[in-house]
Formats: C-alpha cells, sequence, structure tokens
C-alpha cells in the first residue's frame, strides 16, 4: 500500500491549497536545501515508519529534515521557534507545502533519528565531492593559514555541530516546564508579592453561639 504521510509537497496544488512555488525565486535557500535533501538516501529514516498505510498520518521524514536544516541554516534551533517560522518564513512554508507543523514534532523527530542525522554527514560530503567543491584525494591538516571563500565565525567542527544539536535539545526543556502538563496547575504567587492586610483590619473570630454585641448584653 505505502506510506500513510501528510501531503506536503510544493507541487500539490489542490482546490484548498496554495500555490507556493512562485512565492521564492529557483536560487532561495529553501529550494537548495530541498534539492540536496531529494538527493539524499532517507531509506533509514523509513524504517521507523510503518509501510502497509497503517495507523496515523504522519509528516514525511523527507520534509521534516529538509524543515530542520533550513531553520539550522538560518540559526533557528528551537522547535519552539521552528513551529512559529511555518508561519511567517515564507521559505519553511513552501518546505512544508504551506502545513503548520508543530513543536513537538519536530522534537520527537530529532530524538528519534538523531543517529540517522548524524550518518547523513558522510552523504553530504559526497554530494559535495561530485559537485568540485571538495576535494578527498589528500586531506592535510597541520594548521596552515588558507585563504578561502569562508569565514572563520562559520566553521563548525563535529563536536560544534553535536553541541549545537543538544542546544536546540535545551532550549526546549525550559520551556517545555512552563508549558508542559504539569503547568496547568494554578501556582501562588511569590510570598513577597502577596497581598498582606494589616493585623486590625481583620476582624477577630467569635466563638460559636456568642452575641456579636459582647458576652454581657442580650442579643
Amino acid at each position: 500500500m505505502g506510506y500513510n504521510f501528510i501531503s506536503c509537497s510544493p507541487d500539490d496544488s489542490g482546490p484548498n491549497r496554495y500555490d507556493v512555488r512562485g512565492w521564492l525565486p529557483p536560487q532561495h535557500l529553501c529550494w537548495q536545501v530541498l534539492k540536496v535533501v531529494g538527493e539524499l538516501d532517507l531509506s533509514k529514516f523509513l524504517r521507523g515508519y510503518r509501510a502497509d498505510g497503517q495507523g496515523a498520518a504522519a509528516y514525511p521524514p523527507q520534509v521534516l529534515l529538509s524543515l530542520v536544516l533550513y531553520c539550522y541554516c538560518k540559526g533557528v534551533r528551537s522547535s519552539r521557534r521552528i513551529e512559529a517560522a511555518c508561519l511567517d518564513d515564507v521559505g519553511c512554508r513552501i518546505i512544508t507545502g504551506n502545513q503548520h507543523i508543530d513543536h513537538s514534532t519536530v522534537a520527537r523527530f530529532l530524538r528519534r533519528h538523531r543517529e540517522g542525522i548524524k550518518a547523513l554527514f558522510v552523504q553530504v560530503l559526497a554530494l559535495c565531492a561530485q559537485r568540485g567543491l571538495v576535494d578527498l584525494s589528500a586531506v592535510a591538516v597541520d594548521g596552515s593559514p588558507m585563504q578561502a571563500a569562508a569565514a572563520r565565525s562559520t566553521n563548525r567542527s563535529l563536536q560544534a555541530l553535536e553541541t549545537m544539536i543538544a542546544d536546540g535539545d535545551c532550549r526546549d526543556r525550559p520551556v517545555d516546564g512552563r508549558h508542559g502538563r504539569r503547568s496547568s496547575r494554578r501556582r501562588q504567587p511569590p510570598a513577597h508579592r502577596r497581598r498582606q492586610l494589616p493585623a486590625a483590619a481583620v476582624p477577630a473570630r467569635r466563638p460559636l453561639g456568642a452575641s456579636p454585641d459582647g458576652p454581657g448584653q442580650a442579643a
């Protein structure tokens, strides 16, 4: 039968869908990301989905991967900020086919396919070699400075990339703590912000059955 995926293709312009193909020029980053992800082997990602068409519909892994890579290229790593970008970023709306993907879906995808995303580094390196962007014949690291069309501040090592991915989870945790299930309980304000009444303004309790005019007067 096939996978039960939600249609998010930019080419899918149904009766109730907008045609997003003309929103941005062909050289825009979002189109380049979609093109590169379309050349990657995502068979390891597909193993985590049912191929019999059963179960709830899910977003295709190539769409979520393209969304994450596009947002990471723009410095957006928090899953909640990625969800917000699906509303106001035209590139995200093209990648998702004008679908609004929530932050929980993005966070689960990153946790579920963390090892698969790391393994894509070899495929990306092979694509760069095919297009003549890198030379893999000989690689030597001796600390010599070389002139190149790249900024030193944008260079990332493997450890830096892993830290960047983990940083997205760390940014989500405090936000999830404020908006999670446990936060639905009503919290008491801090003690220094509570309104304190003076002792004279609070009437003293009288014993049950006692007269309001005093013990020696009739009611």
